[in-house]
């Protein structure tokens, strides 16, 4: 789906949000121009969005097997299968946390290791379906593979007494759906949550699996700000051939929760990494404003005019992109440039932070620049030189002084192209290219010393090289540091 597609989509969608209810249907034929498409995604949105909590919390129901459970308020709600005391095996329910279409998640304790669990079972109408179960036992398996502190660790798999029992990590905290709802969240606070999203999902990918309906009701956010992923029952657990999986889905069924899907996941295309860092754009998002993308911005605020806020807004803006190509390549890229965020909010002004737009960026990114052109332009008079100086120690100088002007030529012009392009990537780019770059420099200051020495006596060439060599020693020494510092980018 393109960015102009996803554009119509969200032009539509909130204008019809505009219109009185009983007339939103025939605005929404009039306005689509007769494009049945984009009326059904459309519609397919606004079917979600009758109420905000539904839009936000709950899976699209294609069909009752493609549901995943959706966390609700504790206690036990009418229907529950078990309740407070009852025993299931060598577990004790304490009393129910969660229920939706496919599964009810009980707090429950292993009597064996003396331990509260979140014990995951299916609804019991539907306890002996072949495909739940074998959803269930996928999300075991998808979980089971991810071992890391922000991914809920899951601890057994069992059958008792004919009812399927997926035991997992309890987590005591609040989901993130419940942290939002209190407002927006101090922008420290997001970055830190953010971190610990994006590392649960890099784990999570590395494994092979795609979550698929990541949102605030399956992030839990525990004591300091730490916060873990749960609940990959709608997981696309990937073969480790690279093998397609089992389908249990129609063909092109949407599946996930409409608010946190991307693009191409509307239409029923295949899921791959890009699509939960999509969902992660979003949420990162509405972290900072309080308020999901979709519905109007938000207002104006002091925090929306820190420069980290910013950063972040341009982390999640750039991972929510419509176009998946656009997006991060995966969500090891995603991490590293929320780890190239400084740990504190930056100052809050009343316009933009010169570090961000003003004179220190652009020279900055002028220096990049001349240093690159300078560096590639060195190389003709090193073409001199290599003839003055001749045989294998000529030929030996000329290729090792290239290959560093032009090492350290292309770096510079990657971070300048990373400035302009991706400004949230580019402390994460510069941290990476640095000892290149500096490598690249020390090298060519040497080799130019060398070949000044070895062309001396022959021709005006020597002093040629060596202002040459103190002007790049200059540069990567004073002038760059400088720069850098200005720009706030040391």
């Amino acid at each position: 789906m393109t960015p102009q597609r996803w554009n119509q989509i969200k032009a539509l969608f909130n204008g019809a949000l505009e219109q009185p209810i009983e007339t939103r249907a025939a605005w929404l034929q009039r306005e689509s121009g007769g494009d049945a498409t984009l009326l059904a995604d459309a519609e397919r949105l606004l079917r979600s969005f009758d109420t905000l909590g539904g839009f936000l919390d709950q899976p699209a129901q294609v069909a009752p097997e493609d549901v995943s459970q959706a966390t609700l308020p504790g206690g036990e709600g009418e229907g529950a299968g078990w309740r407070a005391g009852d025993r299931i095996g060598e577990f004790e329910i304490v009393r129910t946390i969660g229920r939706g279409g496919m599964g009810v998640v009980y707090l429950a304790t292993d009597r064996r290791l003396h331990r509260n669990v979140a014990l995951k079972s299916l609804p019991a109408s539907l306890a002996g379906n072949p495909e739940l179960r074998e959803r269930l036992k996928r999300e075991a398996r998808a979980a089971a593979t991810i071992t890391d502190p922000a991914v809920a660790t899951v601890y057994s798999l069992e059958e008792v007494e004919g009812h399927l029992l997926l035991a997992s990590e309890y987590l005591d905290g609040r989901t993130l759906r419940a942290v939002i709802d209190d407002g927006p969240i101090g922008v420290p606070a997001a970055r830190q949550i953010a971190l610990h999203v994006a590392r649960g999902l890099r784990a999570a990918h590395d494994a092979g699996v795609i979550h698929r309906d990541l949102k605030p009701e399956n992030i839990v956010v525990g004591p300091g700000g730490t916060a873990k992923i749960v609940d990959f029952g709608i997981a696309w657990l990937q073969h480790p051939t690279g093998a397609p999986q089992t389908k249990l889905t129609h063909e092109g069924a949407m599946i996930g929760t409409p608010a946190y899907m991307a693009p191409e996941q509307l239409i029923g295309g295949t899921p791959d990494a890009r699509t939960d860092l999509f969902a992660f754009g979003v949420i990162l998002a509405e972290m900072l404003s309080g308020r999901h993308p979709l519905v109007a911005p938000a207002p104006d605020s002091a925090a929306a005019r820190d420069a980290l806020a910013r950063q972040l807004q341009a982390v999640a803006d750039h991972a929510r992109h419509p176009d998946p190509t656009q997006r991060f390549g995966s969500a090891l890229e995603l991490l590293a440039a929320l780890e190239g965020l400084p740990e504190a909010a930056g100052t809050t002004v009343a316009g933009p932070p010169v570090s961000d737009d003003g004179t220190a960026r652009f020279w900055w990114e002028f220096h990049q620049g001349a240093a690159a052109v300078s560096y590639a332009v060195l190389i003709w008079p090193v073409w001199l030189a290599r003839a003055q100086i001749g045989g294998l120690e000529g030929r030996g100088f000329f290729i090792a002084t290239t290959i560093a002007a032009l090492m350290a030529s292309m770096l510079r012009l990657h971070l300048w192209f990373m400035s302009r392009q991706h400004a949230a990537e580019l402390a994460w780019a510069r941290r990476r290219s640095a000892p290149f770059i500096r490598a690249a420099d020390i090298m060519l200051v040497v080799s130019l010393v060398i070949g000044a020495g070895l062309v001396a006596a022959q021709s005006v060439l020597d002093v040629v090289l060596l202002g040459l060599a103190v002007g790049v020693a200059i540069t990567f020494a004073f002038i760059e540091p400088s720069t850098a510092r200005a720009a706030g980018l040391e």
